[in-house]
């Protein structure tokens, strides 16, 4: 079986129905528990155009949701499209994802069928603030206000977990909220300090989600079903105390080069093999 990429591999981890219902939980009911695993329903995410034709480019994932809230069943389609960079085409794709979702309910209908609402989360993972278009309306420059009231808006649904606050990271139940809990603290100096403190345990696929994502060195251990993230985040800050070890050293052996101490003087001085020094101040 060929590998995954690692679109592919975010892709089947927010397929999971206990991560792809507590975001929607998260996002719809602010963490209300109303959304379960067994509510949901994978559907195909490939289109139908009006000449019955499929249409080429498909969705990330697309799930039936029956909403038991208030003593009644709704039922609705919630899509997830993962982004790892902003697009100020989002908008656009969305608006023609939904429509075209609806499209295949109109043409698939029978005479009692009903039309389910279309629901669509963008999750953003980048570290800058999405920037670019969250509406239609945010596409134009210049426009009249009494000409825009006539055109129909369109607004995106996103999430951004490098920016999300400590009460939105506690509403979320799941794995996902310690991918969002790494991804806002991948840049804050204390972050593996505060994430030691949080004593996550975690499955292997979210420790891979974060390497992917933050670009971390966490150590997984495929036989286990379970990653110790104190464990994993120990191994990760003495690696990288290690490299720091590494760099302050080069930077000595150049430093002593450059006040005129010779290979032979500074390997000894240092306690370093003399074919290392010369390869550290050749590069």
């Amino acid at each position: 079986m060929p590998k995954k990429s690692k679109d592919e591999a975010l892709k089947d981890y927010i397929s999971n129905n206990v991560i792809f219902s507590d975001i929607i939980n998260f996002y719809l009911y602010n963490g209300e528990n109303v959304v379960k695993e067994s509510d949901l329903k994978e559907l195909d995410t490939t289109f139908v155009n009006t000449n019955d034709e499929i249409f080429e480019k498909s969705r990330d994932l697309l799930k039936e949701v029956v909403i038991k809230y208030d003593n009644r069943n709704t039922y609705i389609l919630v899509g997830i499209e993962n982004q790892t960079k902003m697009d100020r085409e989002m908008i656009s794709r969305v608006l023609l994802y939904d429509s075209l979702v609806y499209r295949k309910q109109f043409k698939n209908k029978n005479k009692n069928d009903i039309i389910k609402p279309v629901i669509t989360i963008v999750i953003y993972y980048g570290k800058k603030k999405w920037n670019v278009p969250k509406s239609i309306h945010d596409m134009f420059k210049n426009i009249d206000d009494n000409l825009l009231k006539y055109i129909p808006n369109y607004h995106l649904n996103i999430i951004e977990p490098f920016f999300m606050s400590d009460e939105e990271i506690e509403s979320l139940k799941s794995d996902f909220k310690v991918l969002c809990d790494f991804i806002r603290n991948s840049d804050n100096s204390d972050g593996i300090k505060y994430l030691l403190d949080r004593n996550y345990i975690i499955s292997n696929e979210t420790g891979r989600m974060i390497n992917y994502i933050t670009n971390s060195k966490l150590k997984l251990n495929e036989e286990e079903d379970k990653l110790d993230m104190c464990k994993g985040l120990d191994e990760f800050r003495q690696e990288a105390l290690e490299e720091g070890k590494v760099e302050k050293e080069k930077s000595n052996i150049k430093t002593m080069h450059k006040n005129g101490f010779d290979e032979n003087t500074i390997a000894k001085a240092l306690s370093l093999d003399i074919n290392y020094v010369k390869e550290v101040l050749n590069n």
